[in-house]
């Protein structure tokens, strides 16, 4: 055995051909070798650790055998020259081989080894014939010709093993990067490779560059963003995204198909299955929309501050500079009306009556006002507000309409509800004075005050015997200075709803009426569980 065993033998298995199947080429070759020696038996055979493998073979079935009883394991130790055994009968090495004495009865033994480039002997090319037999100095050369074109031949089949290998390599990660380029949603994707080198973008990327696919794959991303933006703003991160980090930013890019755009940006290191970083993918999400509502926000935002000053200046206004000279009218034509009244002829009591009336509209109109502007900035403080009690509240004060009407209000048991203890009397208030002042002339007013809890609400009802409400203005009537009643019918401002779903809506409740024209109505206020206390938690 030769001394350099080991690297002959990793040499051989580099070539990865042992146990392959067979090839036309190989096996034009021990054709040729039968034909040119004239002999019976031509091989390709190719010496592993403990066997000889042919790798193709003409006139002999076995496809191997032992390595111990093989010519050829004699002949690659002389690999410079082709090793002949003329009559193995005559030869002590091979008189009593088992491969001379029984079949296939060897006599005639030439074997051309096959080099590699390094010098190392694979196997041989071998002719072989059961009778003694010599061979010509072109015969000998021509076998030598036909060893050299195997090496050939198994050098080219390497070569294209690793190529292909290579090949699917490269298919493997462009795989991967198409795998993780889909993973990544439909904003603008491109992967990035240690070059800086656009290897995939997808569909959406194209589309902002207004670009070919052949035009951007393959080339770098500093000559589609320009040296500045890629300087600046790209490489940095890229470079740590490559170093495995996550990094995000934010720029601006001009893209020729839609104009400079805002853009976030977001570089992941992408892995490949051997755990290595194969490069980055870069995600472009074009927030430009995002940053104009920002900027508009802010622009509301300083228009609200304004409109607040605004609004605080217009609730000065009405608390004082107009309710000060209304309260001052109202006050002398009362003084007119009842202590001087006797002085004057009927048109002029007729007059001061007038003027007393529009006061009173105009007192109860700011009043209304006032308490609508105020809610746009009125600030919750909840504490537990006892609905009986505050209906007692609003009896007393609306004890002189009750007793001029002959009005009944009954309620069942109510909830205890947490909320703003003043905003929800107004608003009862508001609609049991609405339930008494709505009823036909002649019919004594009867209001029901009553509750219906359930698993997400609680529900106030207040039902009257009015006038009722027809349906298509079930909803117009929560609206501002909406009136369905001349003012010498019913009095009012046209505001008192209103401010109820106001209320209502800052309690996180609602509010709506169901009615039969001529059958009452009934308004139903609906608060979210959180703002009631069940009864059985009230205080006795």
């Amino acid at each position: 055995m030769s001394v350099d065993e080991s690297k002959r033998l990793a040499a051989l298995r580099n070539f990865q051909v042992l146990d392959t199947l067979p090839e036309s080429a190989y096996d034009d070759i021990t054709i040729l070798a039968s034909q040119i020696c004239g002999v019976p038996i031509a091989l390709i055979s190719l010496v592993d650790a403990d066997r000889q493998w042919f790798k193709s073979r003409i006139g002999l079935e076995a496809a191997h055998t032992a390595r111990d009883i093989a010519f050829c394991a004699h002949a690659i130790l002389e690999p410079d020259k082709v090793f002949i055994v003329s009559d193995t009968l005559k030869d002590k090495r091979f008189c009593d081989n088992p491969l001379v004495i029984a079949d296939p009865s060897i006599r005639f033994y030439a074997g051309a080894p096959i080099l590699t480039d390094d010098g190392h002997a694979l196997g041989t090319v071998c002719a072989i014939d059961r009778k003694p037999r010599r061979l010509s100095a072109s015969q000998i050369e021509s076998l030598r010709s036909l060893a050299r074109l195997v090496s050939a031949l198994l050098e080219r089949g390497r070569l294209a093993r690793l190529e292909s290998e290579r090949l699917n390599e490269a298919h493997r990660r462009e795989t991967e990067f198409q795998l993780a380029l889909g993973m990544q949603g439909l904003d603008l994707q491109a992967l990035v490779d240690f070059d800086y080198i656009h290897r995939h973008v997808n569909q959406t990327y194209l589309d902002y560059w207004g670009a070919p696919r052949e035009s951007i794959e393959g080339h770098a991303v500093e000559n589609l963003l320009g040296e500045a933006v890629f300087r600046d703003r790209i490489k940095p991160c890229l470079d740590r995204a490559l170093a495995g980090e996550a990094v995000d930013c934010d720029t601006k890019i001009d893209y020729p198909t839609k104009g400079s755009r805002d853009m976030e940006i977001a570089f992941l290191p992408v892995y490949g299955n051997d755990g290595k970083i194969l490069g980055a993918v870069v995600r472009f999400h074009d927030v430009t929309a995002l940053v104009e509502r920002q900027e508009q926000l802010a622009e509301t935002v300083k228009k609200l501050e304004t409109k607040t000053l605004v609004q605080q200046r217009f609730i000065h206004i009405l608390s004082h500079d107009l309710r000060e000279p209304v309260n001052t009218i109202v006050n002398f034509a009362s003084l007119l009306a009842e202590k001087h009244s006797a002085r004057l002829d009927e048109m002029g009591r007729n007059f001061t009556t007038r003027v007393l009336n529009g006061g009173r509209r105009m007192k109860a109109l700011l009043d209304d006002l006032l308490e609508l502007v105020r809610l746009d900035d009125k600030q919750l403080t909840h504490q537990p507000v006892n609905l009986n009690a505050l209906l007692d509240e609003v009896r007393l004060d609306l004890a002189d309409a009750i007793e001029r009407t002959g009005a009944r209000v009954d309620a069942t048991r109510l909830p205890v509800i947490f909320g703003e203890r003043h905003l929800l009397r107004v608003l009862l208030q508001n609609l049991v004075a609405n339930a008494i002042k709505f009823v036909p002339k002649g019919i004594a007013p009867q209001v029901v005050i009553r509750s219906v809890e359930s698993v997400d609400t609680c529900e106030i009802l207040i039902e009257d015997n009015g006038i009722g409400i027809p349906q298509n203005q079930f909803d117009k009537v929560f609206d501002l200075f909406r009136r369905l009643h001349a003012h010498g019918n019913y009095e009012g401002t046209g505001l008192g709803l209103a401010i109820c779903r106001k209320i209502a809506e800052i309690h996180h409740g609602r509010i709506w009426v169901t009615s039969e024209e001529a059958c009452g109505s009934c308004f139903h206020v609906a608060f979210p569980v959180g703002l009631q206390i069940s009864e059985s938690r009230q205080s006795p």
